[in-house]
């Protein structure tokens, strides 16, 4: 308890540091950032999700919703009524936007106190949470810091700094009130809001950056390589601890099945979406390949018929300017497609080492369903991924097409709310429909073929896919490419700024 008071402390006032010497060099909170995003990023995927997963179940994905939500929460209650109560005292613009950002870090502080109680209470494998702890607030607390040394000196920065110290102590004692806060199943609970507060951290770093030459673009991604450094030796060290690296190996032989399985259709799939961008531009080819691999033929067929009859009467909206030539068009097509496709396809092996089969209570199932129409809505191809795994679980496929047809519908300007309400309602009658005739029951066995593969080992799965291990180095040089000139936090900005949207 003592020791997460002092990190919370001492977080706040290395922010304070951070601001001084951004002041000079704005450079170091940029790269400092970069490092937090890294190191938050590979905790959670290396080490977090591996243990709470297996061990929780879909419960482990609800109590990390919760930790991903409750920062956001407080810090938009901050936002809405900062301003007003604000204004008010007639405080200029930019002190008002000031002040509204320190009020929703007191709130960020006092969470991250939570997060460190849980984080220090577990027996083994702590460093690396505490160091992604520690490298968030440290440049968030900087970032906020920062406006007030312009406006009203160092002694107000100062200040404030000690403040969100002291916010991240008070969420340390808050800790207390909770009866068994670092024991048993509350610990475990309190892991998976870790994780959650965790994606946060992440969500929060993820922005557009500008460099002013190679060597900073350099500089930012050897700052990601080190966060992800830490990160992993940091899970390395924690199953060595355990005497054994089973659910991290399966979490990882998922993603990796997974991806092989899919490389080639994703890489066929943006080849003809480059090449017939001007025809058919509601149409994803690699979303109706990867359905064609992972669902069979029927479902697939199913899927293009929704998509392009959904399509028709929806009114035409200006389509963005592309590059001309396939090479280039590949390139914009990676840049905005390849982090939200990526996301989905982390979730999808989540959800194959997390569920067992598909929930017969009506919560989770529900949950479940809407995660595939909110998967579509991110990416078309990467939700296909995430309703494959679910129909070799046991959902039915007739509605899993379905959704997947429905999700771009719910995109800001994609259609009108009433138009978009009937289409929909049409595509789940089709859906309906096609359950009863039959038409899909050869899918959930097309799943459970290609699922059945990717608990195999990693040569094992790479040997028997010369085709997906060469598509996949294809893509992955694509991804690369688009990683140097964006950022490594930039390259993320399609999943909080949907392209389709713009």
């Amino acid at each position: 308890m003592i020791l997460a008071a002092l990190l919370a402390g001492l977080s706040a006032l290395l922010g304070g540091g951070i601001a001084l010497a951004a002041r000079r060099y704005p450079a170091v909170l940029e790269r400092t950032r970069t490092f937090a995003f890294a190191a938050a990023a590979g905790v959670v995927g290396f080490h977090l999700l591996p243990e709470v997963l297996p061990g929780q179940g879909l419960a482990a994905l609800l109590w990390m919703g919760a930790g991903f939500a409750l920062p956001w929460v407080l810090e938009e209650a901050a936002h809405a009524a900062g301003p007003r109560l604000l204004h008010g005292r007639g405080m200029p613009g930019l002190r008002v936007a000031a002040e509204v950002g320190f009020a929703a870090l007191i709130f960020h502080s006092v969470v991250e106190g939570l997060a460190l109680v849980a984080a220090l209470a577990r027996p083994e494998g702590k460093l690396d949470l505490e160091i992604a702890l520690v490298a968030h607030h440290a440049p968030l607390t900087a970032a906020v810091v920062l406006p007030f040394l312009e406006l009203r000196g160092p002694r107000s920065a100062a200040a404030r700094a000690a403040l969100v110290g002291a916010a991240g102590v008070c969420g340390v004692v808050a800790s207390l009130a909770v009866p068994g806060f670092t024991e048993g199943a509350v610990l475990q609970k309190a892991t998976a809001v870790t994780a959650g507060a965790l994606l946060h951290v992440v969500a929060d770093e993820i922005r557009i950056q500008r460099f002013a030459s190679r060597w900073e673009r350099a500089a930012d991604l050897g700052a990601c390589a080190l966060g992800l450094l830490v990160a992993g030796l940091g899970a390395v060290l924690h199953l060595r601890q355990q005497g054994h690296t089973a659910p991290a190996l399966d979490y990882l032989r998922a993603l990796a099945g997974l991806s092989l399985a899919a490389a080639p259709a994703l890489l066929c799939g943006s080849i003809a979406g480059a090449l017939l961008a001007a025809r058919v531009r509601s149409f994803r080819w690699d979303a109706f390949l990867l359905a064609l691999v992972l669902l069979g033929a029927p479902a697939a067929l199913a899927l293009g018929a929704l998509t392009i009859l959904l399509a028709l009467p929806r009114r035409a909206a200006p389509s963005p300017a592309r590059p001309e030539g396939v090479s280039a068009a590949l390139l914009q097509e990676a840049r905005e497609r390849a982090p939200p496709i990526f996301a989905l396809f982390i979730a999808a092996a989540g959800l194959e080492v997390t569920v067992s089969s598909f929930p017969s209570d009506w919560p989770s199932a529900i949950a479940l369903v809407a995660a595939v129409a909110l998967a579509a809505r991110l990416d078309e191809a990467g939700a296909v991924a995430v309703a494959a795994v679910l129909v070799g679980k046991g959902l039915d496929p007739a509605p899993a097409v379905a959704l997947l047809a429905i999700g771009p519908l719910m995109r800001r300007g994609s259609a009108r709310r009433t138009v978009a309400l009937l289409l929909g309602a049409a595509a789940l009658a089709a859906a309906a429909a096609l359950s009863f005739l039959g038409a899909l029951s050869s899918a959930p066995a097309a799943a459970r073929q290609v699922l059945a593969r990717v608990r195999e080992t990693f040569p094992a799965q790479v040997w028997s896919s010369p085709v997906g291990a060469a598509s996949a180095v294809v893509l992955l040089a694509l991804a690369l490419a688009t990683l140097w000139s964006a950022g490594a936090r930039g390259w993320f900005t399609p999943l909080r700024h949907d392209p389709h949207e713009a």
